[in-house]
């Protein structure tokens, strides 16, 4: 996609973990993420959660990364046995897990002497891989090809997230919204008519059940501040006719 001669970096994100299919554990990333992703300006069309089924990972990844410009996985980079994403990537993009001696180094200065076996795992990484750098636990995600691989701690998303800032090109959304004691069923014909009038706008309605000053919050969104102007002027002069 381009927008004023910018590509619209897509990005693709894999949560993955028996534990979130399961309900057991509340998934925080697919919000840190996309928020990034949209403060960047670039586009997250594709968000799934994945179980820890090598060859069900294997499938899903693969087709991920040749659709889109980039896949940002979180989980499964641990040292237990149902940790398997490393092992995905590296299968997929086809090059060997091997010991980062910066990450090894980290490990040490934070843990200790001497490193554990299951430990030295979490230094693993495919071969040529850059590694991001975790200043919490000091056990690396890294990015390899265009697969950005996180830990699932949301915490560490947060911390690690923001070198998506030097891979992602966008243009930032511009964002107005709208609030109205209409009903939804009220305005909805009027939402439809603007979506159609401004494509180029964005245009989402979200009620508001404890909210005692509007019913419906409605947000638009777009790339192009002059569209967005319109349509915010043309969906007031319909919703207050």
């Amino acid at each position: 996609m381009e927008s004023n001669n910018t590509k619209i970096s897509s990005v693709a994100l894999a949560v993955i973990g028996d534990e979130v299919l399961l309900g057991e554990v509340k998934d925080l990333n697919i919000s840190i993420v996309s928020r990034e992703v949209f403060r960047l300006g670039a586009d997250l069309p594709y968000v799934c959660v994945l179980p820890d089924d090598p060859e069900f990972m294997f499938e899903h990844l693969t087709w991920m990364k040749e659709r889109f410009d980039w896949v940002v996985t979180t989980g499964g980079i641990g040292a237990t046995h149902d940790d398997l994403t490393k092992q995905v990537v590296s299968r997929i993009v086809g090059r060997a897990l091997v010991e980062a001696p910066e990450a090894i180094k980290a490990l040490e200065n934070r843990i200790g002497l001497p490193l554990s076996p299951r430990v030295r795992e979490l230094a693993l990484v495919p071969e040529g891989a850059e590694l991001v750098t975790n200043e919490l636990t000091a056990a690396p995600g890294f990015i390899v090809a265009n697969f950005l691989v996180l830990p699932g701690i949301p915490s560490l998303v947060k911390s690690m997230i923001g070198v998506l800032e030097t891979k992602l090109s966008g243009i930032a959304f511009q964002t107005e919204v709208v609030r109205t004691m209409l009903r939804e069923s009220e305005i909805a014909h009027h939402l439809e008519a603007v979506q159609e009038m401004y494509p180029a706008v964005k245009v989402g309605s979200y009620p508001q059940m404890e909210a005692t000053d509007h019913r419906v919050k409605i947000v638009l969104r777009s790339r192009d501040a002059d569209s967005l102007r319109e349509a915010v002027r043309m969906l007031l002069k319909r919703i207050e006719e």
